[in-house]
């Protein structure tokens, strides 16, 4: 039986984590060079839903999004919004990420 999606952007962040594991993983294995400052804001905009519904399921259960981002142009869509909000949160939550695993490293 499929799973119900929750829309909550605990998933967002779990699903960029993951994929941010596997690329580092993947990285390391061949022997990559990897900069962070390319790759965090890639998977960040990777992970943002493409789907009109889905960003209104996300906004519907986390009304933080609604709120105009600084990333947005002078006169953003309600849909923009969503995205550059989601994108800051993946963003800031992947450069959390990294950095923990950096202290946990040191």
């Amino acid at each position: 039986m499929e799973d119900k999606k929750t829309y909550y952007t605990e998933d967002l962040k779990e699903s960029a984590i993951e994929e941010l594991e596997e690329r580092l993983k993947w990285n390391k294995e061949n022997e990559e060079e990897q900069d962070i400052d390319d790759l965090i804001p890639e998977i960040a905009d990777n992970n943002i839903p493409i789907y009109t519904y889905d960003l209104l399921q996300y906004a519907s259960n986390n009304f933080d999004l609604i709120e105009p981002s600084e990333l947005c142009s002078d006169n953003p869509s309600v849909i923009n919004i969503i995205q550059a909000n989601i994108y800051e949160i993946l963003t800031e939550e992947l450069y959390n990420y990294i950095n923990e695993k950096e202290k946990e490293n040191e």
